[in-house]
Formats: C-alpha cells, sequence, structure tokens
C-alpha cells in the first residue's frame, strides 16, 4: 500500500470512552474532540485517533507509525497510579484508558519520541515520572481560583485564567514571553512534580498549569485546552506548530508500512 508522504508527521491521538447517554443499550464508542484533530491538521501533521486496547499486539503496530504522540484531556486518572485512594471512594476514571495510555507513553519515552500532554496528558507524563496528584483543588488547596470556571459557563473558548510562564522554558519561547489567557476546565492539578518534570506556567494562585521534562527534546505538558483556543488566542497554535515541527525530525526514521 502506498505510504503517505513524509511531509505531513503522523500524530497519534489518545482516545477516550464515549458513553451513549440517550440510548445506554449501545456500545461504548471510541473517540476525540476534533478540536485536537483540527489543531493538528492546521499544524502540518496528520492524526491517528488510537483505540483503546490492553494488548500489545493490538497497539505496537500502531504505534510505530507514529512520529509524536498527544495525550489528549479526559476523565481523571485512577489515583492508585499515583498511590492514593479516592477522596469520595468512587473515581471517574477508566482502567482500559490508563493501561492504553501508559503502554504508549512508556514506548515514546524509550524511543524519545516528541509528546504533547493535555490536562489529563500532562497529569499522566508527571504521575508516569513518579509525580502525585491534587485529587480535588478546591478540597486540597482552599482559597485557590475556581479551576472549572470555563466547565461552568459552558464554553471552551473562554479565558477564564492568565498564566505566567517560567523565562527558561520551552514554552515560554514557544508563546513569546508574557503572560496568555486561558481556558479552565479542571478540578485537578499536580501536587508533586516528578523526576525529570519542571513546572513551566502557573496561574495566579500558583496551581501549575504546565510542565516540561528536563533533558528530552520535546515533552511539554499543559493543563488547560490550547486546542480549543487558537482561534480566541492565536498564540496557543504557536504550541501546536512547534510540536509537529518536532515530530518532523522523527520522519527521517524508518516506520512500519501502513496497515
Amino acid at each position: 500500500m502506498h505510504q503517505p508522504s513524509r511531509a505531513r508527521p503522523i500524530i497519534g491521538l489518545t482516545s477516550g470512552e464515549i458513553h451513549n447517554i440517550a440510548e445506554p443499550w449501545s456500545p461504548v464508542a471510541f473517540g476525540q474532540s476534533r478540536t485536537y484533530v483540527d489543531s493538528i491538521i492546521q499544524a502540518g501533521g496528520t492524526p491517528l485517533i488510537l483505540p483503546l486496547s490492553a494488548d500489545e499486539a493490538v497497539l505496537r503496530p500502531l504505534y510505530e507509525l507514529l512520529d509524536g504522540l498527544c495525550l489528549a484531556g479526559g476523565n481523571d486518572l485512577d489515583p492508585a497510579l499515583y498511590g492514593q485512594e479516592p477522596y469520595t471512594g468512587a473515581s471517574d476514571h477508566s482502567a482500559l484508558r490508563d493501561t492504553t495510555e501508559q503502554m504508549l507513553l512508556r514506548w515514546a519515552l524509550q524511543d524519545r519520541k516528541p509528546l504533547l500532554g493535555i490536562c489529563r496528558g500532562m497529569q499522566l507524563l508527571n504521575v508516569e515520572s513518579g509525580g502525585t496528584l491534587h485529587q480535588e483543588i478546591a478540597q486540597d488547596l482552599p482559597g485557590t481560583l475556581d479551576h472549572n470556571a470555563s466547565t461552568k459557563l459552558k464554553s471552551l473558548e473562554d479565558l477564564s485564567h492568565t498564566l505566567r510562564l517560567g523565562p527558561d522554558s520551552k514554552l515560554a519561547n514557544i508563546l513569546a514571553a508574557g503572560p496568555i489567557g486561558t481556558n479552565a476546565h479542571h478540578h485537578q492539578a499536580i501536587d508533586k512534580l516528578g523526576a525529570g518534570v519542571k513546572a513551566t506556567a502557573w496561574t495566579s494562585d500558583d496551581v501549575i498549569e504546565a510542565i516540561e521534562l528536563i533533558n528530552y527534546p520535546y515533552a511539554i505538558g499543559i493543563q488547560a485546552h490550547p486546542e480549543s483556543l487558537t482561534s480566541v488566542e492565536p498564540r496557543w497554535a504557536k504550541l501546536f506548530e512547534s510540536f509537529v515541527a518536532a515530530t518532523r525530525e522523527q520522519t527521517l526514521q524508518p516506520r512500519g508500512n501502513l496497515l
């Protein structure tokens, strides 16, 4: 089968479980918001939405096609992954998604592929490095901003928060130093940073909103959802452009044929 041009890197995009509330008898679907797809395409990449599977024989051939990996947002990580019990006795997590993404992330880290983690994806980058999370910001950090403000407004393009960027970070380099507006769609946040992880952006209440892996070619995590903000804050498009540019170097490496 003809292999597509290497001018457009293939970006793996993790999927989530989608439950049909209107028709609860219907099977769970695997999918992802088109805002991720659009942002990757506009930046020059070819997104490949990855199914959830705990079977290495299923995932590995797909992984071999990838020039980079985007860990998308979604439900919570299982608190057991960072050594905690759920606060409420129940946690909104998917064991299958956790397993799938951990497998993909570990392979990508081993191969030093470019990584972009968004919301849940940023948290997984930290947890996989040995870090921990605040399960409930309001409970753990009383007096902080409402980090779910944009969700309450039912707006992905709301700029509820302003981030300050670490001046010595890749992110500041990419976005140009200076505050930047962002949305607020999370109830959890990074607590302890993992090994080799540094914080690179904060809200005014000092909650960590971005990270990067130290001594790694390209691995950036963003707590917000920049894929939904490129039309209202064009600087966020530069993040996806930089990510796709980093993956272009991977296109020089051998990879498997498309299935």
